[in-house]
This record gives structure tokens, C-alpha cells and sequence, in this order.
């Protein structure tokens, strides 16, 4: 059997990509809405705090690098300190959890001590954070910078 049939249909579809229009932005921006529901199992918390959003009153010198969030959902609290380089995740009350967390680009598996503690590099944002908590998953909202 031979190759040529193959190589000129290979190089017929390649000429058909060549003259495809880009991908209008809106329907990326749809694709990527519609892969958030993969996980519509979750639960979502509520965000309770975010530091950019709040001005400390009387204190000098309130720029910081870092970013704080306080999350709840039930009785659960998911409290997030972001800086460039690590993010810290505590859940209130303490407990060992597995947890994500999640960028447009990666997954990474992680699991809180028995303090209910995760320092983690700083992932690419935005992000949010998956908390396997014993009534359920709980997914935070995700944070942007």
C-alpha cells in the first residue's frame, strides 16, 4: 500500500488550517466558561474579604505585595494570602484535606496539614482553590490580579 494517497490528503488538510480564520475571542471566552462546569458538582464560596477591596483606616503604609481573601461556605472559612512568589491556604476549622489548585493552564494535587495549612509557589492567575471538606467540595470564586 502506498504512503502517497496519505501524504497528499495530510498536505490538503494542512492547506484547509492555513486559510482558517483566528478564533474570534468571544467564543474562547465561552469554551473556556463551559469547562468551569466540569465541576459543577462543586460548591461555591462565598467570597468574604478580599484585602484589595478594603483600606485598613489609621494605619501608614498600607501597600503590600500581598493580597489576602477569606472565603466561606457553611461553617467552612478558606483563607488565601497571596504574594508574587507563594500562596498560603488555611482552613478554619483546621483539618488535613486534599485540595486543588487550579490555573487557566495546570492542576496541582495538594493536601493541608493537620492544621489546616498549605504553602504553595504562586500559581498563574487567575486561580481558585478546590477544598475537599467532609460535607463536600467547596471551589473558591477565581482570584485575579
Amino acid at each position: 500500500m502506498s504512503d502517497a494517497p496519505d501524504a497528499s490528503m495530510l498536505a490538503r488538510i494542512s492547506e484547509a488550517f492555513d486559510s482558517l480564520e483566528p478564533i474570534p475571542p468571544h467564543l474562547t471566552d465561552a469554551a473556556q466558561a463551559a469547562f468551569t462546569w466540569r465541576r459543577v458538582d462543586a460548591e461555591l464560596a462565598d467570597l468574604l474579604f478580599d484585602s484589595a477591596n478594603h483600606e485598613l483606616v489609621g494605619v501608614r503604609g498600607t501597600t503590600s505585595d500581598r493580597r489576602s481573601f477569606r472565603f466561606g461556605h457553611g461553617d467552612a472559612v478558606i483563607r488565601v494570602h497571596l504574594t508574587q512568589a507563594t500562596m498560603i491556604v488555611m482552613l478554619e476549622p483546621p483539618m488535613s484535606v486534599g485540595c486543588r489548585v487550579t490555573s487557566q493552564d495546570a492542576t496541582e494535587e495538594h493536601r493541608t496539614d493537620e492544621y489546616g495549612e498549605l504553602a504553595v509557589d504562586a500559581p498563574e492567575l487567575p486561580a481558585r482553590i478546590e477544598v475537599d471538606l467532609p460535607g463536600g467540595t467547596v471551589v473558591t470564586p477565581w482570584i485575579s490580579g
